[in-house]
């Protein structure tokens, strides 16, 4: 299965690979959203999704998602007086299957002036919206696959463009479940001018997540087409003061783990889930990449964790970003 997937894709990639000269790069920044945990990891959250945020950047690792969430993230950027971006998502985990949907906004203002005596006139609000719906399925205990569609709305003053857009999302444990294995394809649908030279983004991700989901490591390569640019990127997640070592945060146990066997069948997949002890604790995350690097911190407290991040894009320092977020699991 992931051999015949890595041959479309490479297949795909190789159709566009000399297309450098044809586009240049032209993408909506929204069609990136993340959540601050993934941007405090450079981006690298393909395979390590944990809340409902997952739905922005790959369906498939909703099924790695412990409870149904909540997530809320608010960015900060060096314009907060005339930028305001925002995103808030829900998922729903099953035994087999999840489902998602999420809310994106990116919206700026623009100041206007008399062309004759050079006179601020008015403000006019320019907005980028974007919804997304996502769902994933099981295939087995290791293989999960997942598919989101996207509709997104430019709105600039009297003007309203619309795009369709469509992900699939595809990953596999292997060796043993800390190890997992993904591929992807982002960006691609229907769409009028407006849209017409978004890149399609191919990515393939690796990555080793302790089953505390104390420490995780990620990497990830995305290639975009038409316009052949490369992003490659690596994020660390490690918990440095863990609450529930401590002794903070007493769990029950679950209800069938004291019952002889012979008593009660094997738990089912929900239960497992909803017996798994869930991380409280402090952690730091790192990331590094062409495209720039990140730090981020977060405090988990049972089913409630407040994240940070700095985003350094591009290396540039005039061009710093702040992220907040927030997620709740019930």
């Amino acid at each position: 299965m992931i051999k015949k997937i890595f041959s479309i894709l490479l297949v795909y990639a190789s159709v566009f690979f000399g297309a450098e000269s044809i586009s240049s790069k032209h993408s909506l920044s929204i069609l990136e959203t993340s959540s601050t945990r993934s941007r405090g990891m450079m981006g690298t959250s393909f395979l390590i999704g944990n809340d409902s945020s997952a739905v922005f950047t790959s369906s498939a690792s909703l099924m790695g998602v412990l409870r149904d969430s909540i997530n809320l993230n608010y960015t900060i950027t060096s314009s907060m007086k005339d930028e305001y971006i925002f995103n808030a998502s829900y998922a729903h985990i099953g035994a087999s299957y999840a489902f998602g949907i999420g809310f994106a906004s990116e919206i700026n203002k623009i100041y206007s002036y008399d062309s004759v005596y050079g006179v601020k006139k008015n403000d006019i609000y320019s907005g980028l919206y974007l919804i997304n719906i996502g769902a994933s399925y099981a295939i087995n205990e290791s293989s999960f696959i997942g598919a989101n569609i996207k509709s997104v709305v430019n709105n600039s003053e009297k003007h309203n463009n619309f795009g369709l857009f469509f992900d699939l999302s595809y990953m596999q444990s292997i060796f043993t479940p800390s190890f997992k294995l993904g591929v992807g394809i982002k960006n691609f649908g229907f769409y009028d001018n407006v849209f017409a030279k978004i890149d399609t983004d191919i990515t393939a991700s690796l990555a080793y997540i302790k089953s505390d989901n104390s420490f995780s490591i990620s990497a990830q390569y995305t290639i975009s087409v038409p316009s052949v640019s490369h992003k490659v990127s690596l994020g660390i997640e490690a918990m440095i003061i863990d609450f529930n070592k401590l002794g903070l945060f007493k769990e029950k146990k679950a209800w069938y783990d004291d019952l002889p066997e012979s008593i009660l069948d094997a738990p089912s997949a929900v239960q497992k889930r909803l017996a798994q002890k869930l991380p409280s604790g402090i952690l730091a995350r790192a990331g590094i990449g062409n495209k720039g690097a990140s730090l981020g911190l977060s405090i988990y407290v049972k089913l409630f964790r407040l994240d940070y991040a700095v985003i350094f894009d591009n290396f540039k320092k005039d061009n710093i970003s702040h992220d907040i977020g927030m997620s709740f699991m019930f």
